[in-house]
């Protein structure tokens, strides 16, 4: 039975990865060389981002070295990125699963549904992890020895995984738990996912400041690292060869992961099935608000996106990093903008500027999943005495009530940190916000054309799927596009000329996506 089970989380995720829908045809060659395309793309960018990390770091450290330091950071890093992808997908994928019920009524073994499902957590944590260690081993120059390349080879792809599984399960659990003695369950994931978030980003900015000590006193760092044995002595176990240590990780691993094991399997079946401890809502008496049909839709989808951990998480992650990003600014700016760095960069400054506000307008695609996420109950808002297109509406108005507000505020503290005044400052205030009306678009867009109604549960509708790839790497090139072509028509195209056209690109593309939805669009989901 768990041969059984495997196969088929291997098959809903292949399912997802494809953007496989409603149907069990077989995707056409040219639609899985897309999303293949689409896959390597995402591997691609975040291999990118940590190739730079690892490339400032290799060539100091091997000067010094300090190999175990290089490959000890390459160890948090790769964790820091796996815990954080699969700490809330852990809460869904075990112990909120649609099909847990329909599982446990049939005679197959907890542990055995158990195992199936960290598997398929595995296989996510291993994926989301490569293109972290791969640079790092590529940026190293030193040799390593045999011992050194199995030590590479089994830390990264058992020892981290394996206790990445160990921790997020156990988290996972945790927050189930504490989130059915709440009433807000969405409160409690929010907290903890970005609680995450704000740790391992603290980290990340502490980099430079982290080979400023180790330039000035290497001793005394690694001492200071010396209450994180494991990352030491993973470092260690590749840079230096060290089998003893690599032995000794291995069996922590083994031990935890076994430890993690044994105490879901026992408790799984009363987690899985638990309806939550809350107490049940006392009724009063209220007079009833009426409201629109408009209003109606808007509160439905905003209660719809607060009810949902999933959506609320992965949907609207960027507006709370636009809202911490106005907060840094405000609070740091004139220190950042006094420093020697900024000066250097001055002539670079407004593209990033800009490339930076429309990057976080990307990463807010709550339409992108908006359709999938009706699943079976596709048939209710269908139904209701309003119009296709108020339905449709609504889906937009939610995004825009989200994402732009933030970005508004930030662009805002941008351009009086920065003093920008006339043309610049109209520039910085309205191209972010743009760009966030057409990811609005983009995300209906994509979602109608290929919605995704056969999930397991709500975090695959909302992190995966055609829909949610091409909106996000599609915002993504278009925030690269200025930035790359002032980079290479330098001689004659301005940041400020590059901002404008863009504007103009953004607007022509928003209205062009308008007019298909409200046609089109709204036809589609009439026959979905």
């Amino acid at each position: 039975m768990l041969k059984v089970l495997l196969r088929s989380r291997m098959e809903a995720l292949l399912s997802v990865l494809t953007g496989a829908g409603r149907t069990k045809k077989a995707q056409s060659k040219g639609k899985l060389i897309g999303f293949a395309m689409l896959m390597f793309l995402s591997l691609f960018s975040l291999g990118t981002l940590f190739a730079r990390i690892f490339e400032v770091l290799a060539q100091p450290l091997a000067m010094l070295d300090m190999g175990w330091l290089y490959f000890g950071m390459a160890v948090v890093m790769s964790f820091g990125v796996m815990i954080i992808g699969n700490v809330i997908l852990a809460k869904y994928q075990l112990f909120e699963a649609r099909d847990n019920d329909l599982l446990l009524s049939m005679p197959i073994k907890p542990i055995d549904i158990l195992l199936s499902r960290l598997f398929l957590l595995y296989v996510l944590a291993v994926g989301i992890m490569l293109p972290v260690a791969i640079p790092a081993l590529l940026f190293w120059k030193q040799p390593l020895d045999a011992v050194g390349w199995v030590a590479f080879a089994l830390i990264f792809l058992v020892v981290l995984p394996l206790l990445n599984l160990a921790i997020s399960a156990l988290l996972g659990w945790l927050v189930h738990l504490a989130s059915n003695k709440t009433r807000n369950k969405s409160l409690v994931s929010l907290v903890v996912t970005l609680g995450f978030l704000g740790a391992y980003m603290v980290f990340s900015f502490r980099l430079n400041s982290m080979l400023t000590t180790l330039a000035a006193n290497p001793t005394l760092l690694e001492r200071s690292l010396g209450a994180a044995a494991p990352v030491v002595w993973a470092g260690r176990a590749i840079a230096e060869g060290r089998w003893e240590l690599l032995a000794l990780l291995l069996a922590i691993a083994a031990a935890a992961f076994a430890l993690c094991l044994w105490l879901l399997s026992r408790t799984f079946i009363r987690t899985a099935t638990a309806k939550g401890g809350v107490a049940k809502r006392v009724y009063v008496e209220r007079t009833a608000k009426v409201r629109s049909p408009r209003s109606a839709l808007l509160i439905h989808e905003l209660r719809r996106l607060w009810a949902s951990p999933a959506y609320l998480l992965n949907g609207a992650l960027g507006s709370f990093f636009t809202l911490a990003a106005a907060v840094y600014l405000a609070i740091k700016g004139r220190s950042l903008t006094a420093s020697a760095e900024w000066e250097m960069m001055s002539s670079f400054i407004l593209p990033l500027i800009l490339a930076g506000l429309c990057y976080m307008a990307s990463l807010v695609f709550l339409t992108a999943p908006s359709i999938s996420l009706e699943g079976k109950y596709l048939w209710l808002p269908k139904s209701l005495p309003v119009s296709s297109w108020d339905v449709l509406q609504a889906k937009l108005r939610l995004h825009m009530l989200i994402a732009l507000p933030p970005l508004v505020l930030v662009s805002v503290v941008a351009a009086l940190v920065l003093g920008y005044e006339g043309q610049l400052f109209l520039l910085v205030l309205i191209l972010p916000t743009v760009f966030g009306v057409f990811s609005g678009f983009l995300g209906l867009f994509e979602n109608l054309r290929h919605p995704n109604f056969n999930w397991i549960n709500e975090t695959q509708a909302v992190k995966s799927g055609a829909s949610v790839l091409i909106t996000m790497f599609a915002g993504m090139g278009l925030v690269l596009l200025p930035v790359l072509a002032c980079l290479i028509f330098s001689d004659w195209l301005t940041p400020v000329l590059a901002g404008w056209i863009m504007l103009g690109l953004l607007v022509v593309l928003s209205v062009l996506l308008y007019l298909w939805i409200r046609k089109k669009g709204v036809k589609i989901f009439e026959e979905l």
